[in-house]
């Protein structure tokens, strides 16, 4: 890999973690879909609406998301980098902070998020605006319910996200900059910095989730947020 790659790369993964947290955060919130489903995985699509499709970036880039949840509890987990980079957000129904980590390479570091902390990694997203719609898509299997969010900021931005809120989850995006939606997103996008994010659901697996699957792995040192976001910035800058 050149080195111009690694570095056109590395800008677009950096940008991407600090996108993350909003990304994962959104996914799902205390998820427990009734008597529907109970445990399981939401595989989402993740698609890069103005890279080209034929860019090496896409290489380096993350393709895929998967949320697991049961009773409750949740962890989102996201690799790119051909495996050499992986951001997760675990979420336990018994706490009300979410579990931020990240690893590249031998580094290993995670770090606890209120909202608050949450909003900060994403700042442009503190203003935004949603207009409920009277249109349905189905989405995965799922009738999804539609919304216009618009994001107000330096520079404004505005996009259609879709839910579904026939399973029962309460308060489903509280710690997302979406709390105003009443249920699961299933097609949302991001924008963090200059890296456009489209996510979209595929499919849902209902396959039974062990707890040990929701625990974050042994070897990672916590941090605080503040020193969690130093250390993403000093990595990347190590690759440029």
């Amino acid at each position: 890999m050149s080195h111009f790659i690694l570095t056109r790369g590395s800008k677009f993964l950096r940008n991407f973690v600090f996108g993350a947290v909003v990304l994962l955060a959104s996914s799902c919130e205390t998820i427990s879909f009734g008597n529907k489903i109970e445990t399981g995985t939401i595989v989402y699509e993740i698609s890069y609406p103005e890279i080209p499709k034929n860019s090496y970036m896409l290489d380096l880039l993350p393709q895929e998301m998967n949320t697991m949840f049961k009773n409750g509890s949740y962890r989102s987990d996201i690799i790119a980098g051909m495996g050499l980079f992986k951001t997760s957000i675990i979420s336990n129904s018994d706490d009300d902070h979410l579990l931020h980590s990240v690893k590249l390479l031998n580094k290993k570091k995670a770090s606890k998020l209120t909202s608050a902390e949450i909003k900060s990694f994403n700042p442009q997203f503190n203003e935004i605006e949603v207009e409920f719609l009277d249109e349905t898509k189905e989405i995965a299997g799922y009738k999804c319910k539609a919304a216009k969010v618009k994001v107000k900021s330096e520079q404004d931005w505005e996009f259609k996200v879709y839910y579904n809120n026939t399973f029962g989850i309460e308060s489903p995006n509280k710690h997302s900059p979406f709390n105003e939606i009443d249920g699961v997103l299933m097609e949302y996008e991001i924008l963090s910095n200059d890296t456009h994010m489209k996510f979209t659901a595929q499919r849902v697996i209902t396959d039974e989730i062990d707890d040990s699957e929701l625990i974050l792995e042994e070897g990672y040192e916590m941090i605080s947020p503040e020193e969690l976001r130093k250390e993403i910035e000093s990595i990347f800058e190590k690759v440029q």
